[in-house]
């Protein structure tokens, strides 16, 4: 009986959460689905899973006849750049959404126009975020039914090893079907690799109830931030594991000094990194310190108070800086000692030079936990005015010391490399095609690496500088108590800021799912179970560590 009556709670939960996100200036066109909640939520994920199969499918079993090599590079082309439109298109959405409903409030008039054009932005973004690279959101289904999501996970992945052996039988390559192992071996990996990355968001789950329960917020924060982070999660999984075939394993030596440099990133790490509370306790502290002796006069107006501002921040740079061994990225003795294992086996230094980068933002993820606790540190101070002071101070982006090596790897030496790879393989590509065909790819390309540099400014220009310029401005209307400021930075500006980040990883995601289609082999298999592995041992042993510290 208990267990009954918990059961209804979380469908009702998962109801709730469903009509949350459902939430928008749409709504009133949608019809109140005639099935139960459970029933329901079973046809979206079945109809998705159905029609994105049909296309995986349906491109599996091609044929020359079908599809002439320049088109299927099409088809990989608009496929990466697919999550790419659909940010853009839901950004715009989102903007008209907002001027339609502040027009709609005060003037009292339906615009027909601007509804009728929400709604096919509205398709349009859903139609190109169902891309053949889509799988069956498992993360998802677990999330929603428990255990039995957990049993329909694992009946999707025999269909889609089933459908991958008979795409293959269809295009008459039977041997190639013995490949299903290998292809079986990188969706076991991709799953680790999803859930080891998104275990960032746990503690921000954790946060936002001790927020709740501290400063009294609505349980409709919960259900927003919970709505998000499932639904990020199913379209990270669903772009994580897309199928993909590697290369025959062939080096011993290289493997093995390969998870050698991983163990000595394991051994290392916790002599070179810093727990992330304790970087953020060194840093917000001193300046909470120098906050409250500078403000023992305090000024009566905005420009006493700007002037204070400014000392306070010229005070905050002369402090002593952490040592820059806090900021040595461990993460890259694990990456780069991974992919040594792939040196004599692909000769292409841009297919090694990419994987390498995207694999970094992967692993990378320590940033948003370092987020995290900071938050947690400043919920601490008890003052509104220190707590607005300490936001102020936090200006973006956020945690400047902490972050400002991270940004640069990000914005320089992040998405530049990406994009070059890219273009080397296109251009490499390009004998393949012809002078014709090769000449559209080249102009393809380039149109690309403007799209990606905006995708990262995107992502990095977070809702904290909209935050700062509230406090800054004294405008105060919206935010009016501190469990609003409280609200706020847990809910929207953390919501934002995985939203965006993920945004992004989707999008090298497809990148890499397209050259993996190009690529031919047996030993990603064994490359992705050797870097799963290593990568959760540093993250356990620095999980560890932290607590420990």
């Amino acid at each position: 009986m208990i267990e009954s009556t918990k059961g209804e709670r979380e469908v009702r939960l998962v109801w709730l959460l469903y009509q949350q996100r459902q939430r928008s200036s749409l709504a009133p066109l949608q019809q109140k689905s005639p099935f139960s909640p459970r029933t329901t939520m079973f046809l979206l994920e079945a109809t998705k899973w159905l029609f994105s199969w049909s296309l995986v499918a349906a491109i599996c079993s091609r044929s020359a006849v079908m599809f002439r090599p320049s088109v299927m590079m099409w088809i990989l082309f608009f496929l990466s750049v697919s999550p790419l439109i659909g940010v853009w298109l839901e950004s715009k959405e989102a903007l008209e959404r907002h001027y339609h409903y502040d027009y709609l409030r005060l003037s009292g008039v339906r615009d027909d126009k601007v509804w009728r054009r929400l709604l096919s932005v509205h398709y349009a973004v859903s139609l190109l975020r169902l891309s053949p690279f889509f799988l069956p959101p498992s993360v998802g289904l677990i999330a929603m039914f428990g255990a039995r999501g957990a049993a329909f996970a694992w009946l999707g992945q025999t269909m889609s090893l089933l459908l991958y052996v008979i795409s293959h039988i269809a295009r008459g390559s039977t041997s190639r079907a013995t490949g299903v192992f290998s292809a079986f071996f990188f969706r076991i990996a991709s799953f680790a690799i999803g859930y080891a990355v998104l275990a960032a968001i746990v503690p921000l789950l954790q946060l936002s109830r001790q927020a709740v329960r501290m400063y009294g917020l609505s349980l409709s924060y919960l259900a927003y931030m919970d709505g998000y982070v499932a639904h990020w999660q199913q379209r990270f999984y669903e772009r994580m594991t897309s199928w993909g075939e590697g290369w025959s394993f062939s080096s011993t030596t290289l493997s093995f000094i390969g998870a050698g440099f991983a163990l000595l990133a394991l051994i290392c790490f916790p002599f070179i990194r810093a727990s992330h509370s304790n970087k953020a306790a060194y840093m917000l502290y001193p300046w909470h310190q120098r906050v409250i002796e500078s403000l023992k006069v305090r000024g009566t107006n905005n420009a006493i108070l700007y002037k204070d501002l400014c000392l306070l921040t010229r005070q905050a740079r002369e402090l002593t800086k952490p040592p820059w061994s806090l900021f040595l990225p461990g993460e890259w003795f694990l990456v780069a000692g991974a992919n040594l294992a792939l040196l004599p086996i692909v000769h292409n230094g841009s297919i090694i030079l990419f994987l390498f980068m995207f694999e970094m933002y992967m692993v990378m993820t320590g940033t948003l936990r370092a987020i995290t606790d900071v938050f947690r540190d400043i919920f601490q101070f008890e003052s509104e005015t220190e707590r607005l002071i300490v936001f102020r101070l936090l200006s973006p982006p956020p945690l400047v010391p902490l972050i400002e090596a991270k940004w640069t790897l990000l914005e320089r030496l992040g998405v530049y490399p990406c994009m070059t790879a890219l273009g080397l393989l296109l251009l490499e590509y390009i004998g393949l095609l012809g002078v014709r065909g090769g000449l559209w790819a080249a102009m393809g390309a380039v149109v690309m690496m403007p799209a990606y540099s905006f995708v990262v400014k995107r992502i990095l220009r977070t809702d904290y500088e909209v935050f700062c310029l509230v406090l800054a401005s004294g405008e105060q209307a919206a935010l009016t108590s501190p469990r609003d400021y409280a609200g706020y930075m847990v809910i929207a500006a953390g919501n934002h800021s995985f939203h965006r980040l993920l945004i992004y990883i989707t999008v090298f995601s497809s990148l890499l799912s397209a050259f993996f289609m190009l690529l031919k082999g047996w030993s990603w298999a064994c490359y992705s179970v050797l870097f799963v592995v290593m990568l959760y041992l540093v993250l356990w042993n620095s999980s560890q560590y932290a607590r420990r510290t």
